[in-house]
């Protein structure tokens, strides 16, 4: 059988869930507030409505589960550019809280000075959401082309795309349309579902950072045999990291075989 990180498929699966929960419970609450329109009401009306509760549930879940996801996902994107990776994930971070604190309900005593706030914080994270995603998309794009990396092979096609959300950003900056503040906030997480579900799709080792896709099954398989006739040599085939390597070893020849 083959090892899996748990911890790292965990904080995917954070990123996972919490955009497909953000966007359950805005649909829900947006479907049953009589009298919302998408093209004319702002996402954040929803925070007035009377299905409120679910609107603040929404971001304070997609805030709160996109730190572990962003600080996953910084780990894994190593070697290409640091100052860029670190960049990525101050701005990954920061705009998370800021997510979160949108789904504060409105106090109505203080109704200007809440506004402000949320203007604030809901401009932070539409501009920071572009940012991070402009960052670690530049991340994606390069990986490919660094010797000493080895994370996990993102499409090119999730990297343009990411690059491409700047645009309805402007637009919406220029125009303040609800229209465009809809497919920004849909294709942003697309992005972030697509980026999960990556991450996902391989196979976490036992030795950290490195990943294998089924067509790499046999590069695996060569780098795992190596190692344990090292262990082997050394009189260390009872080791528990031996006996991981060859339950990996039987594991891919199984897998080879059937193929």
């Amino acid at each position: 059988m083959m090892t899996i990180g748990k911890p790292h498929t965990m904080e995917s699966l954070f990123g996972l869930f919490g955009a497909i929960i953000n966007f359950i419970l805005v649909f829900i609450a947006a479907s049953l507030t009589p009298g919302y329109d998408p093209r004319i009401n702002f996402i954040s009306d929803l925070g007035y409505s009377t299905y409120k509760s679910l609107f603040s549930i929404a971001f304070v879940i997609a805030g709160s589960l996109g730190i572990p996801f962003f600080i996953n996902l910084e780990r894994e994107l190593v070697n290409i550019r640091e100052p860029i990776r670190r960049l990525a994930t101050a701005a990954s971070i920061i705009t998370s809280l800021c997510i979160a604190l949108v789904g504060i309900i409105p106090d109505e005593t203080y109704h200007e000075v809440f506004l402000l706030f949320h203007q604030f914080v809901a401009g932070f994270a539409f501009i920071g959401t572009c940012l991070y995603i402009s960052l670690y998309s530049y991340l994606m794009y390069q990986g490919p082309r660094s010797k000493l990396y080895n994370g996990p092979v993102f499409k090119r096609i999730l990297a343009y795309y990411g690059f491409t959300l700047n645009v309805p950003l402007v637009l919406f900056i220029i125009t303040n349309s609800t229209i465009i503040e809809w497919i920004l906030y849909l294709l942003t997480l697309t992005w972030l579902i697509l980026t999960a579900i990556t991450l996902l799709k391989y196979k976490f080792f036992n030795i950290p950072g490195i990943y294998y896709s089924k067509k790499r099954y046999p590069d695996a398989l060569e780098r795992f045999q190596e190692a344990l006739n090292i262990l082997k040599r050394l009189n260390l085939e009872d080791d528990p990291i031996a006996q991981t390597l060859q339950e990996n070893v039987d594991y891919l020849t199984e897998k080879l075989e059937k193929e």
